[in-house]
């Protein structure tokens, strides 16, 4: 199956089943309280399939983004709510109960974000917290874990806490407030405890350790190899075992990746069955994708006790919107970076296309953290989201009379252009992105 087609795919179904989670909350609430809904869409533009319900119309739409349910009297009365009974009318309920029917859709994405998170800790597992690279620090000097932490380690505690996830690990950091922190890694099947001191960063804001984990965490197994790749071309084979490259033991994909875009030539000694065999590599000047394209490492999964998969994947998705509330809060101080990190529907079609590749797991991920991205995002008190639309209920609870439709009808319209303008914005940048600008 070609890449684009899958992309596509991935795409639609993910986007399907967000909007059907999340207009599903509003619609579920709605009724809950009474109130009619003319129409439960999916998608927008024309209709491709729809049908008649004993009260609401449900369809599918042309475009895959976005989706909608309209209740009878939402904005302003219009002739089709002249059949309803006014006490069915969205506008009749007490506010107490509209606000529950707006917060009904990002609620029910972040439940269904946590709810997917849970099956995947309990199905898959987690990836092991893999170091991949080690980050000099911004003016320049080394990671402060350069001669503790190596490539390939994996942390498995933090000052004697099992943790699972970078933002895990950056909490500790954060409360040790520049103290020594103590990591216990998995090195080659071995354990080993080093005691790491963080380095303030003027760019992050932050403490730091000086790392980069790896999005999966890999052994030294050839899972997959292309027959016009580089490794098979020079005698390598799905499931040899990658022993050593230039007499370095070698236990992780990142590594091999590490010694090999460094090294000139390459001595690699692989377990082939019960024959060790030995081969030279010339990987002078060529680059990462010449090397690895069409290479796949086995991927290691961490097993999380069947006590904790509910623990375990709850602090996962808190995790996750830590992250998010962390990234919002740097928005003033990094506006430009941060507009350029956005990634609009060609983008997030592109995430969804590629980690469906890598397998279900990763897929899956990725649609969480979309579904927790969307109800959050959803919260924020922007015009045309429904953080605004609550906004507009608190304070009609306040003072006890609503605002007139037609002034905040005008600011959800501008909220509408505002946003539609992110969109074309960070639609260009996901196109400079595909051409390399």
């Amino acid at each position: 199956m070609s890449l684009i087609f899958l992309t596509i795919i991935a795409f639609i179904v993910t986007i399907g089943f967000l909007v059907v989670i999340h207009e599903g909350g509003h619609f579920a609430a709605a009724r809950l309280f009474g109130v009619w809904v003319h129409q439960f869409a999916v998608g927008m533009g024309p209709a491709i399939w729809r049908r008649k319900g004993r009260e609401t119309e449900y369809s599918i739409r042309i475009f895959p983004i976005g989706g909608y349910v309209r209740m009878a009297g939402e904005d302003r009365e219009s002739p089709e709510d002249q059949a309803v009974p006014q006490e069915r009318l969205f506008t009749s309920k007490p506010a107490w109960q509209r606000m529950i029917i707006v917060f009904a859709g990002p609620v029910m994405n972040i439940i269904a974000a946590i709810l997917l998170m849970i099956v995947i800790v309990g199905v898959f597992g987690l990836p092991y917290l893999e170091v991949a690279e080690l980050v000099p620090l911004p003016d320049g000097s080394p990671s402060p874990s350069q001669g503790l932490i190596q490539i390939g380690d994996r942390i498995e505690r933090v000052n004697g806490r099992i943790i699972y996830s970078a933002q895990q690990l950056q909490q500790i950091i954060r409360a040790a407030n520049g103290e020594a922190i103590t990591l216990e890694l998995l090195r080659h099947d071995e354990h080993h405890t080093v005691t790491v001191k963080p380095a303030w960063s003027e760019r992050d804001g932050r403490y730091i350790i000086g790392v980069r984990f790896a999005q999966v965490s890999t052994s030294n197994v050839i899972a997959k190899l292309d027959p016009k790749s580089f490794f098979a071309q020079q005698g390598l084979q799905p499931g040899d075992r990658i022993l050593s490259i230039n007499n370095t033991p070698i236990w992780s994909f990142w590594q091999m990746r590490e010694i090999l875009l460094s090294a000139s030539q390459a001595v690699m000694v692989v377990q082939r069955g019960e024959q060790q065999l030995t081969f030279t590599l010339d990987v002078a000047g060529r680059s990462e994708l010449e090397l690895f394209g069409g290479f796949e490492p086995e991927v290691l999964m961490r097993r999380v006790p069947l006590g904790q998969t509910i623990l375990v994947g709850a602090q996962r998705s808190w995790d996750t919107v830590v992250a998010i509330v962390e990234w919002l809060k740097s928005l003033p101080h990094r506006f430009e970076q941060a507009t350029g990190e956005i990634s609009g529907p060609a983008g997030i079609a592109g995430i969804l296309g590629q980690s469906l590749q890598l397998g279900l797991m990763p897929f899956l991920l990725v649609v969480a953290v979309l579904s927790l991205n969307l109800g959050l995002f959803n919260l924020l008190p922007i015009p045309a989201l429904d953080g605004s639309r609550i906004v507009f209920l608190l304070i009609e609870m306040i003072r006890r009379k609503p605002i007139p439709p037609e002034k905040e009808g005008f600011i959800h319209y501008i909220g509408f252009i505002l946003l539609i303008g992110l969109i074309l914005l960070v639609t260009y940048n996901d196109i400079m992105r595909f051409f390399g600008k």
